[in-house]
C-alpha cells in the first residue's frame, strides 16, 4: 500500500489551520446544532465504573486517586498506542530511548537494564499482570477501559506497583452477534487494520475475536541506506469465551498472541562540540556527512541500526462461583515473552570495533540480547456480595517466573559475553474490608503478607573471566492501607488515606556482574503515602471535580545509574539503591457538560519529586568543584539531596473538548475533538547534567468525524501534534564514549511532529 503525503509543510500547516477553524466554529454553534443530531447523548455526566479495589465500584465512591478513559474517549482521542495514555493521565510520563521504555507516575518508575529488577509500576491487562514492563507497549486494540491508579497499590495488586498501576480491560462477549473492521492511514506511512466479531454461541457462551495488523515508516533517515527507521510493524490476536454452566457459575478463557519489531530504535546527534569531530576514540566527521545536527535532527549515518523485535503469547482463565454471601473466584495464566535486540552502539558508520553477530560482520560497536521470560500465577478471592455495611474480600496469590537473557558485544575492545538466568517465585496473602460507620462514612482498610524467593545463575563467558556466579535471596514483607471516607453531600465524598509500598529486592544482571552483586543483591524499596482527596459532581450530575493531594516518600530506591564499586573502587554502570526520595503535589481533575453535545474535561497534575538523600551521587560529565563535584578517594562526587528526579515535570496540564453534531435532516452525525497537553522542563540525567534538558513544550491534538445515518459507518480526519512542536523523549552525554567530548544524543518519539491521518470504520 503506498505511503500517503501531504506534501509540503505548508499543506500539513493549511490542514492543521482549517480543522482547528473547524472545530472552533462547531463549538461555537453547539446550541444551534443539538436538537439536529440523530444519536442524541445522554443528559449529564454518566456513572464510570472502575475495578480499582478488585469489585467493580463508581469511580467517584473508590478512595483511591484514578484516571479512566473509556472505548469512546480512546477513539476519539486516538489513543492507539501506550504512549497515548500520557494525553488523559498528566501524572504519568514515559521514558522512551532505544535501550528500554518504562513509566512512571508522579515522578516515580523504574529505569534498569536489568530484567531481574521489577518495576515500580504494575501494568496489568485482564488481571495478567505482565512480566516485563516492556510488553506494555504495544497497540491499544479493542478496549473497553483503562485505569490509571496512581500511589502506592501494593495491597491489593502486589510489590511490584510501589508507585502505581495501569489496568487494562479489554471488551468482552457480545449478547448479540455484532463485529467491526477498520482501516486507518496516515501522513507518516502507516497503516493499519483492525477487526473484531462477537456474540453468543449459544445461552451459556459468547465469544469474541479480535485481529489487528499495522506498519509504519519511521521518521528518522538514515543517510548511509536510505531507510527509515524508528518506524514499526506489529500483528496481533485475542480469543476470548465467556461461559455461563450454572446459574451461580461465570467462567473466561482469553488467549492472546502478539509481534512487534521497531526498525531501530536509534537516537540522532543534539549537539556536537566543534573539535569533538576529528578527535576521540571515535572521529565523528564520517558520520555527519548530510547530517543536520541539532534539536530537530531526524537523520543518521549508521551501517547497523539494528531492531527491537517482542513476541508475547498469554492464556488466562477464570472462574467465579456465586455462594449465597460470597462470590469465589480464580484465576489462572501463563505468559510467554520473547524479546530480541541488535543495536550499533556507536550510534555511526564509523568502524570503531567489529562486531560478530550471527556470523555476519558489522561494523561499529553492535550487541545483541535475545531475552525470554515466562510466568505462571494463580489467585484466589472471596469477596462478599452486595453492598451493605460491611464489605470485603481476601485472597492468596502465587507466581512463578523466569527469565533467561544473553548478551553478545565484542569481539576485540570492550568484550561483554554472557548468558544469564533469574527466577521469582512469590506467595501472598491479602485482604481488605470496608466498614461503614454511619450512612454517611466509611473506613477502608487492607493489608498485604508477600513473601519472595529470587535466584540468579551468571555465567560468564569471555575468556579468563570468573565463569560462573550463583545465587538466591529470600524476602518477606508486609504493606497496608487505612482510608477513611466522608460524604459530605450525596454526590460530594471526602477521604483520606495512609498506604506502604514495597518493592522487591533484585539481582542486577547485567555486563559486569560479579561476586558482589551476588552477596549483596538491590535491596527492596519501600514507601510510605499519605493522600487526600476530594471526589464531587455538581450543577444537576454535569460538572465532576476531583482532587488530590498527595506526599510519598521512598527509601532505598532503586535506579540505574554510575557507581564506584565499594570493593574495587571501579566506576560501573549498575542498579542501585539511591537514596530517599520524596514525591508531593497536587491533581486535579475537571469535567464538565454543558450542553447534551458537549464533553469538557481537564487536568493538572503539580508534582515535586526529589531526592532528599544521596550524598555519593556520581558527577555528570565535565562537573567542576565550583558545580558541587568533590573527590573522595578515587571517585567524584556530588551530593544530590534538594535535586529533582529525571524526566519529572513540574506541571503538566491537558485540556479537551469533545462535541456531537448532525447535519440537519439529513440524519448523518458527527464528532469533533481538541486536546491540548502541556508539561514543563525536564532533565533525562539523575545527575542533573544541564546539558541534558528538555524545556517545556504542549501538544496539540484533533479529529472530526463523520456517522452514517445507520451508524454502520464512520471515517474519521485526524492532525496529531497540529503546531508541529518538536520535543525529545530522551537526552544523553555521550563524554565518555567520545574521549571527553559532550556529544549529545537524542530520542525523537513519533508525535514529535506533526502527522495527519484518515480512518474508515465500518462496524453492524
Amino acid at each position: 500500500m503506498p505511503r500517503i503525503s501531504l506534501g509540503a509543510p505548508l499543506r500539513l500547516t493549511t490542514l492543521a489551520r482549517a480543522t482547528a477553524l473547524a472545530l472552533t466554529g462547531l463549538a461555537a454553534h453547539s446550541s444551534l446544532h443539538a436538537q439536529d443530531v440523530a444519536a442524541k447523548p445522554e443528559e449529564g455526566l454518566q456513572t464510570v465504573v472502575v475495578s480499582a479495589q478488585k469489585r467493580l465500584q463508581s469511580m467517584q465512591n473508590v478512595p483511591v486517586a484514578v484516571n479512566t478513559v473509556d472505548s469512546r474517549a480512546i477513539e476519539n482521542q486516538q489513543i492507539m498506542e501506550f504512549s497515548d495514555l500520557t494525553r488523559v493521565a498528566p501524572s504519568m510520563t514515559l521514558n522512551q530511548n532505544p535501550g528500554n521504555n518504562t513509566i512512571s507516575l508522579r515522578g516515580i518508575g523504574t529505569f534498569a537494564y536489568s530484567t531481574g529488577i521489577e518495576s515500580a509500576v504494575s501494568v496489568i491487562v485482564d488481571d495478567v499482570p505482565v512480566i516485563q514492563q516492556a510488553q506494555a507497549f504495544s497497540n491499544l486494540s479493542d478496549i473497553e477501559r483503562i485505569e490509571v491508579l496512581r500511589g502506592p497499590q501494593g495491597t491489593l495488586f502486589g510489590k511490584n506497583s510501589s508507585a502505581g498501576v495501569i489496568n487494562v480491560v479489554t471488551k468482552a462477549s457480545a449478547e448479540t452477534l455484532e463485529g467491526s473492521a477498520q482501516v486507518t492511514l496516515t501522513s507518516d506511512g502507516e497503516h493499519r487494520v483492525e477487526a473484531s466479531i462477537s456474540g453468543p454461541l449459544s445461552e451459556a457462551a459468547g465469544f469474541r475475536l479480535n485481529v489487528y495488523g499495522n506498519q509504519r515508516d519511521g521518521e528518522i533517515t538514515n543517510l548511509a541506506t536510505g531507510h527509515d527507521l524508528n518506524g514499526d510493524r506489529g500483528k496481533g490476536v485475542r480469543a476470548r469465551l465467556d461461559l455461563k454452566p450454572a446459574a451461580d457459575v461465570t467462567a473466561r478463557i482469553i488467549a492472546d498472541y502478539s509481534t512487534r519489531q521497531v526498525e531501530g530504535p536509534v537516537t540522532t546527534m543534539r549537539s556536537v562540540p566543534p573539535g569533538s569531530r576529528q578527535q576521540g576514540v571515535a572521529p565523528l566527521e564520517p558520520a555527519l556527512v548530510g547530517v543536520n545536527v541539532g534539536p530537530e535532527n531526524r537523520s543518521v549515518r549508521m551501517d547497523t541500526p539494528g531492531f527491537n523485535r517482542n513476541e508475547a503469547g498469554s492464556l488466562s482463565a477464570s472462574i467465579g462461583w456465586k455462594l449465597d454471601r460470597h462470590t469465589l473466584n480464580s484465576t489462572t495464566t501463563y505468559q510467554d515473552w520473547r524479546n530480541t535486540v541488535l543495536a550499533d552502539f556507536d550510534f555511526s558508520t564509523v568502524d570503531l570495533l567489529a562486531a560478530l553477530t550471527n556470523d555476519v560482520r558489522h561494523g561499529g560497536v553492535s550487541f545483541t540480547s535475545p531475552t525470554r521470560s515466562r510466568m505462571f500465577t494463580q489467585e484466589l478471592r472471596l469477596t462478599s456480595n452486595g453492598d451493605g455495611v460491611f464489605n470485603y474480600l481476601g485472597g492468596l496469590y502465587y507466581s512463578n517466573s523466569d527469565t533467561n537473557r544473553k548478551f553478545d558485544r565484542g569481539p576485540v575492545l570492550s568484550v561483554a559475553r554472557w548468558d544469564a538466568s533469574n527466577g521469582n517465585r512469590t506467595l501472598a496473602a491479602f485482604g481488605q474490608a470496608d466498614y461503614k460507620l454511619t450512612d454517611a462514612t466509611r473506613i477502608n482498610a487492607g493489608v498485604r503478607y508477600n513473601r519472595e524467593k529470587i535466584d540468579v545463575d551468571y555465567t560468564n563467558l569471555v575468556p579468563a573471566a570468573q565463569p560462573r556466579y550463583m545465587g538466591e535471596n529470600t524476602d518477606t514483607a508486609t504493606t497496608a492501607k487505612l482510608a477513611l471516607q466522608h460524604d459530605l453531600d450525596k454526590a460530594i465524598m471526602v477521604y483520606a488515606s495512609y498506604a506502604t509500598g514495597y518493592k522487591g529486592a533484585g539481582y542486577d544482571i547485567s555486563t559486569g556482574f560479579d561476586a558482589t552483586r551476588v552477596r549483596l543483591p538491590v535491596a527492596p524499596e519501600k514507601s510510605k503515602a499519605i493522600e487526600l482527596g476530594l471526589k464531587s459532581r455538581f450543577l444537576q450530575n454535569r460538572v465532576q471535580l476531583n482532587a488530590t493531594a498527595f506526599q510519598t516518600d521512598y527509601d532505598d530506591f532503586q535506579a540505574q545509574s554510575s557507581r564506584i564499586d565499594p570493593l574495587t573502587n571501579i566506576r560501573q554502570n549498575a542498579v542501585t539503591n539511591v537514596g530517599e526520595l520524596r514525591t508531593k503535589g497536587v491533581e486535579l481533575e475537571l469535567t464538565a457538560k454543558p450542553i447534551n453535545t458537549l464533553m469538557i474535561e481537564s487536568s493538572l497534575a503539580y508534582v515535586d519529586a526529589r531526592i532528599r538523600s544521596m550524598p555519593n551521587g556520581l558527577c555528570y560529565p565535565g562537573q567542576t568543584v565550583a558545580q558541587g563535584c568533590v573527590r573522595v578517594g578515587t571517585a567524584s562526587v556530588q551530593d544530590l539531596a534538594g535535586k529533582r528526579l529525571s524526566n519529572a515535570p513540574k506541571l503538566k496540564f491537558t485540556l479537551g473538548g469533545t462535541y456531537n453534531f448532525g447535519f440537519g435532516e439529513s440524519g448523518y452525525s458527527g464528532v469533533a475533538n481538541l486536546n491540548y497537553q502541556h508539561q514543563s522542563a525536564v532533565n533525562f540525567d539523575l545527575g542533573a547534567n544541564p546539558l541534558t534538558e528538555q524545556q517545556g513544550y504542549g501538544i496539540l491534538n484533533g479529529s472530526i468525524g463523520v456517522s452514517s445515518p445507520d451508524h454502520n459507518w464512520k471515517v474519521t480526519l485526524f492532525v496529531n501534534n497540529m503546531l508541529d512542536k518538536s520535543y525529545s523523549s530522551f537526552i544523553g552525554d555521550h563524554y565518555n564514549f567520545y574521549s571527553g567530548s559532550h556529544v549529545l544524543m537524542q530520542y525523537l518519539p513519533r508525535n514529535s511532529e506533526r502527522y495527519a491521518g484518515v480512518r474508515v470504520k465500518y462496524e453492524f
